[in-house]
């Protein structure tokens, strides 16, 4: 059943605006960190960085993406759904803990390498962090903000829903 909350029936998923925005600070990332740990000569960093990014697009992608209800649709995940739909076809079964684990692991890799690489020059580290904490922040207070209140499946119980739902007090609330 499609999600029946007032951004969903708006705009049919997703504020289109603030998945721009959310977007927008992805690629800011990601061009500082590409910029940065060339220029740093950082070679291992920017390994682990384009490594953990691509192995993102495999293994968790299966696992988790493929299995989701919101599987070809455009999903609070930075449309998530609609991309993997690309990629990989459907799957049946619950989503694996082992799914979680390894997304949890590249997201970590795909996010802390460049800062790692980046500790000699103080600007671009201060730039790259800006940029992962928006990304992060939108990411927590839109999509995690969605699961928290409106998911009825395993996303509900994502630990960084659950910790919205602990922050701010809201309990589920099932769009019927």
């Amino acid at each position: 059943m499609a999600c029946e909350c007032a951004e969903c029936v708006e705009h049919g998923g997703p504020n289109p605006t603030i998945m721009k925005v959310r977007f927008m600070a992805v690629f800011a990332q990601i061009g500082v960190a590409l910029y940065g740990l060339v220029k740093e000569r950082s070679w291992k960093a920017l390994g682990a960085f384009v490594g953990s990014f691509i192995f993102f697009w495999t293994v968790p992608r299966y696992l988790i993406c493929a299995r989701c209800d919101n599987y070809g649709k455009e999903c609070y995940s930075l449309y998530l759904g609609k991309l993997t739909s690309r990629i990989w076809p459907k799957q049946e079964g619950e989503i694996p803990k082992v799914g979680m684990a390894l997304e949890v692991i590249t997201l970590g890799t795909f996010a802390n390498a460049p800062a790692f690489g980046l500790l000699k020059n103080r600007k671009l580290l201060a730039l790259y962090m800006l940029f992962s904490n928006i990304t992060m922040v939108t990411q927590f207070f839109h999509a995690c903000r969605h699961c928290a209140r409106y998911a009825t499946d395993w996303r509900s119980e994502c630990p960084s829903a659950r910790t919205y739902r602990r922050f701010f007090g809201v309990g589920r609330e099932i769009a019927m």
